[in-house]
Parts: structure tokens; sequence; C-alpha cells
């Protein structure tokens, strides 16, 4: 089920609460030509990475192709070779479509261009590691006992009722200046959850989910707020519910519908003690993926493209 998911991976969610001590360490392309006349003022940048939390302690490579147009800015990014790790792809990604490179020159012209760049994310070292495990432990020990909660008993299959109320209260503000700050603050969950959109936001009360309710539902503007909580035996979701549609009729229904939520399972109890390692998600067999043809690049016949490759970021 769905709603389980979330609730396996709280320690990769808790450890999005600590800032990064360590950066990803990338590989230049070296110095090249000045910038063509006509192009945007300044000249080349390549920001690092920032280093991805919710792999923290892994190590991985990106190799990236890139497709830059005569003024060195990024135009496509493709996924040449994954690192193992989607959080370190997604990271370069992010990064790289906002570089600006040095233009490629032919005949005392800039053209368009494709580089191809890897990008190394380095295992912190034992001192960062140390350092990561006090500050996070140091926070954990303020947001632990937030997390707690009453115990609840599960049924014979071991499931818990997939909507149970939260105790803690919502935040302040209306469901639609809510749904800005989930959008600012959060993180967007592939694929949604339960079939609408979905953030998670972690601060320093805890792991949220929030599930926004919009474009033309009955309830809109609503939202759910799902908060990652404990009972000493085992973790689990707690729910409370926004409505702000106008008509009293559809936030019954709204709230009708939640209360008839699929059964959800919990999860490991929160350890009081955080781990010194933090448990990292699996690693897949880094692969090496097809290239698709450039928006600006002509086609050179010495290097074949799959046309049903898809960038993983496009300009435009």
């Amino acid at each position: 089920m769905a709603m389980s998911k979330f609730v396996t991976k709280y320690a990769a969610l808790l450890a999005a609460l600590i800032a990064a001590p360590v950066a990803a360490q990338s590989i230049k392309p070296g110095a090249g030509a000045p910038m063509p006349a006509g192009c945007p003022v300044g000249g080349p940048s390549q920001p690092t990475p920032k280093y991805p939390m919710e792999v923290y302690g892994a190590a991985g490579r990106v190799t990236l192709v890139l497709d830059i147009d005569r003024c060195g800015q990024v135009d496509q990014v493709w996924i040449e070779t994954d690192s193992g790790y989607a959080a370190m792809d997604y990271a370069a990604v992010a990064t790289a479509k906002d570089w600006r490179l040095s233009p490629e020159y032919r005949d005392g012209a800039a053209v368009p261009s494709r580089v191809r760049l890897p990008i190394d994310f380095a295992r912190p070292t034992p001192q960062q590691m140390a350092d990561y495990h006090a500050q996070a432990q140091a926070k954990w020990d303020l947001i632990w006992p937030l997390t707690q909660v009453p115990e609840v008993a599960t049924a014979r299959d071991g499931s818990l009722d997939g909507y149970l109320p939260d105790a803690l209260p919502m935040d302040e503000g209306s469901a639609t200046e809510l749904m800005v700050k989930a959008r600012r603050d959060g993180h967007e969950v592939p694929d949604g959850e339960l079939g609408w959109p979905a953030l998670r936001i972690s601060d320093d009360r805890g792991a949220f989910q929030w599930l926004l309710i919009e474009d033309g539902h009955p309830a809109a503007p609503s939202l759910i707020r799902q908060r990652l909580v404990s009972d000493g035996k085992k973790s689990f979701y707690a729910s409370r519910v926004l409505c702000g549609a106008a008509k009293p009729a559809a936030c019954a229904k709204l709230e009708k519908m939640v209360r008839d939520w699929p059964r959800q399972y919990p999860g490991a109890p929160f350890p009081k003690q955080l781990s010194a390692e933090p448990p990292l998600p699996p690693r897949q067999t880094p692969s090496k993926r097809p290239l698709g043809p450039s928006r600006l690049v002509p086609e050179d016949p010495k290097a074949p493209t799959d046309p049903a490759a898809r960038p993983a970021w496009r300009r435009g």
C-alpha cells in the first residue's frame, strides 16, 4: 500500500533536518574562450551540486551530457550514467541546468555543442560523519518527544486504520496559505499519494507529508497533513484535515473519504538514539542510458542517438 512507503523511510527524512557539512565535488571542464558578442552578460559559472541528505554517507558518480547554446547556456541535461542513487542524480541535474559553460568555437564563431561531465559525490570523512551524527542527535533529542503518542492497537494482520487523528494542531493560516507554504518548503513526492499531489516537509517538529486538494476538486482548496509518529512499538501516520471549501457538504464528504482510507501498515518505532551510520536506501546498479538528439547540435553520424530517449531536463 502506498501509505506505508513513507513510514519505512523516516530515517532518510530525519536526515534532511540537518544541514550538509559536505558538498559534491565536480570535475571542471577547464577554461574556455570568452563569451561571444550578443550573449547575456556574465561568464562561465558552474556552482557545485549540493550533497543530497537522503543518502548521507554514500558516494557516487553521475555522468551528465549537456547541450549548450552558443552563449554557453544549458539547453538540455541528459543523464548518461546514473550514480545508483536517484537523489544524487536529481541533485546533479538540478544544479547543472543553471550552469553556464565556455562555448565551443569553430572557424572563429561560437556554436552550440554537447559536453560530457562526470560529477563525483564524495563520501563524507569520518570526522564529517561524526559531526553530522552529533548535530543530528542534538536536534533529534528535541524532536523525538514530539513524535511520541499513546499506543494504538493493531488489527490481527498488524495493520492500523488509514486515518488516525493527530493531536498536534494544524499550522496557522487558511488552506490556500498553507498550500503556498507547502509548495515553497516541501519536496514533491513523485506521482503523489492517494491520487493527490503530495509534498514532504521536515522541520523542528518532525517529518510531515502534505496532500493538496486543488484543481477543481469539490473540496478545494483543502489539505491533509500526515505526520510520522511513534507509540514506542511502531511508527505510523497521524492525520489532520483542513477543508477550505465554501460548501459544508463538500467538507463533510472529504472528511468521510479520509476516514475511509485504506489501512496503513506501521514501521519500526523511532529510536531515541540515532545510528552513527545513517541507513541508506538500496543502491541500484549504475546504468548507462541512451542519449537522444540535441535540439541545438547537428546530429553526428558517428555518435548515434536513441530517438526515444528523453532528457532529464529541458529548457522551455
